[in-house]
């Protein structure tokens, strides 16, 4: 071992002994000088921390439609992934989007995300929400018994017939009246129109009982599976589906390819195109980041993992339907990605940087000017415990000038020992080195002069 490192090693040990236990007791003194400062910084800290508000106060409420429907599987989806996160999700089944417009514009209602299908709901019907984007992919299905039909318009063809279009205030049954009235104005609503659950439409379809259903659902819907499974029931086609896509444009043109749906008996026997929507994930304006972050990436999570059986699915989640207004954290997921900062740390911490970050760049901006504040602060408090000891010598000198026995005299060298004490425990910054050094000679010349005071007065 050289020279320098035996240098080092002592001058370690004798920090470790001596200094060591100066700076703790300076410290101490210094948190005790600031204590007041100290209580009100603590107070506006617990108050920007209740500002930013790091975790939701109350537990997350999602509207979905009717059992068994996309929007069924999309909760469910959704809860379980925000059950592995941590976080708390409530799921609550609305008949249709009457119910949940009712909701949303209840104010006494705790709903705070809903999903809502392009064209069967606009802005207004929503205020105080904002869109997430769109999840997921909805097309709309014509199923039908009987022989093939293959017309332009299938709309006219089922003006007058017996066609099921989905419950009161559901999906299927806006966009239904929606596409009915568009080439055939007036005849958007006709008692023939019958406004039946899916449920209940399909199995009155496959006995026969009425012509056909419209569903506006997604394709590993129960529903739709079940009729894509039935060989007695036909999937309409949409000729003119390029041109409803250019005069509605929030939906989209989708295609079952011939021989998708059971590639060994040849369904369908052609392609089939369809008319397809989006289904919208709309929050409250106000709902926390970290809960809007969590929608996001559950939504990019499901997709990933989902056999999707349409092409256009797998660029969701994806902001389609620009009439509703993105939230700010949405318009950051789809302009700048995810953070990087979502792999290393917990979802909800890594959120609620992501959300605060230009508060902590300016607080690191500022962290060189504050840290030598602090410094400052730090010697201000060296040189003020300084001061305080030489005043109390100060008062002991009064005191040993007007002391008349050889008790007070011994009184007031107690007294200074403690006061010597006290100083050569006190940590000192290195500027205040000498009036530390010149305390301490103060002191011991008092003592001194206590001691020669004695001893006179013995002699006496």
């Amino acid at each position: 071992m050289g020279r320098y490192s035996r240098d080092f090693i002592a001058f370690v040990r004798k920090y470790l002994k001596y200094d060591l236990r100066r700076e703790i007791v300076a410290w101490w003194n210094i948190a005790i000088f600031y204590l007041p400062i100290g209580v009100v910084v603590a107070a506006l800290f617990l108050a920007i921390l209740v500002y930013i508000e790091p975790f939701p106060r109350e537990p997350t409420v999602l509207a979905i439609g009717q059992r068994g429907t996309l929007s069924n599987q999309l909760g469910g989806a959704f809860q379980s992934y925000f059950e592995r996160q941590g976080l708390p999700l409530d799921i609550r089944s609305r008949s249709g989007l009457d119910a949940v417009e009712k909701d949303i514009r209840d104010p006494g209602s705790d709903i705070n995300a809903s999903f809502v299908v392009s064209g069967a709901g606009s802005p207004a019907d929503y205020p105080g929400l904002v869109s997430l984007g769109n999840v997921a992919i909805a097309p709309a299905w014509l199923f039908y018994r009987g022989d093939t039909v293959q017309v332009d318009d299938p709309f006219q063809y089922y003006r007058n017939k017996q066609i099921a279009v989905g419950a009161p205030g559901t999906v299927s049954a806006r966009l239904f009246s929606t596409l009915m009235d568009l080439n055939n104005p007036g005849t958007g609503d006709q008692p023939n129109f019958l406004k039946l659950p899916h449920v209940e439409a399909v199995e009155q379809l496959r006995a026969g009982k009425i012509d056909a259903v419209f569903i506006v659902d997604g394709f590993s819907s129960p529903v739709i599976q079940q009729m894509l499974s039935d060989p007695n029931l036909k999937l309409m086609n949409f000729p003119l589906v390029d041109a409803y896509v250019r005069r509605l444009p929030f939906l989209q043109k989708v295609t079952v390819p011939r021989g998708a749906i059971d590639i060994a008996d040849i369904r369908p026997e052609s392609d089939i195109a369809l008319l397809a929507s989006s289904v919208n994930l709309l929050v409250e304006k106000e709902l926390h980041p970290v809960v809007q972050w969590t929608f996001l990436l559950a939504a990019r999570d499901i997709n990933l993992k989902s056999d999707n059986f349409f092409p256009a699915a797998d660029t969701f989640p994806k902001y389609r339907d620009r009439r509703f207004s993105l939230s700010p954290i949405a318009t950051r997921f789809y302009t700048g990605g995810v953070p990087a900062i979502f792999s290393y740390l917990p979802l909800w911490l890594a959120a609620l940087l992501e959300n605060v970050w230009v508060v902590l760049l300016a607080l690191l901006l500022l962290g060189l000017p504050v840290f030598n504040k602090i410094i400052g602060f730090r010697g201000f408090a060296s040189q003020k415990l300084l001061w305080l000891h030489f005043w109390e010598l100060r008062y002991l000198e009064d005191e040993l000038v007007a002391a008349r026995t050889a008790e007070d005299m011994a009184s007031v060298i107690e007294r200074l020992t403690v006061l010597d004490t006290k100083t050569a425990e006190t940590w000192v910054q290195d500027d205040q080195m000498r009036h530390y050094f010149n305390l301490r000679r103060s002191i011991n010349s008092t003592i001194q002069d206590a001691q020669k005071k004695i001893a006179l007065l013995k002699k006496f």
